[in-house]
């Protein structure tokens, strides 16, 4: 049998699962069917530390975010709300509605700008880019890059 458990951290700040632990005076710790939600995100993993004074989370092993109509996939994310910041490292894979990305670290600043790091690859409308980084504006459904990069169109 497993527990269910559900706080209300901050104000527009909710989080479920099947085992929490709270270390005062602001860390709570929860694991199992882990789901943060924050605003228009949304956050599952198998484990998270949430800061309440900081705002800021570290969410680790089949962390999926979803975020407007993107969805974003990785071994280890931190978050910072007040920031409005997440880095993320290994296996990072993001969904658009018309693209898919894949690369080994990525960084959001104001939950807007997206930056892939490290063979960095991107498949779009049947063509394939290459690089070491790339940047993605999130409201503009914009891809820019900074580095040489490789376009493979078929």
């Amino acid at each position: 049998m497993s527990c269910f458990f559900s706080l209300i951290c901050v104000s527009a700040t909710s989080f479920t699962s099947d085992s929490l632990t709270l270390e005062f005076p602001s860390t709570i710790v929860a694991s199992g069917n882990a789901v943060f939600n924050h605003e228009m995100m949304t956050i599952n993993s198998d484990r998270f530390t949430y800061d309440t004074s900081s705002q800021s989370g570290s969410f680790e092993s089949n962390v999926i975010i979803q975020y407007k109509q993107s969805t974003l996939k990785g071994t280890h994310f931190n978050l910072n709300l007040v920031t409005r910041s997440v880095d993320g490292h290994g296996n990072i894979e993001f969904e658009a509605s018309d693209f898919s990305a894949y690369s080994n670290d990525l960084r959001i600043d104001e939950f807007e700008i997206l930056t892939l790091k490290n063979d960095v690859f991107i498949q779009r409308n049947g063509s394939q880019i290459k690089s070491n980084e790339l940047i993605y504006n999130l409201k503009t459904d914009t891809i820019l890059s900074n580095e040489r990069v490789k376009l493979r169109i078929e």
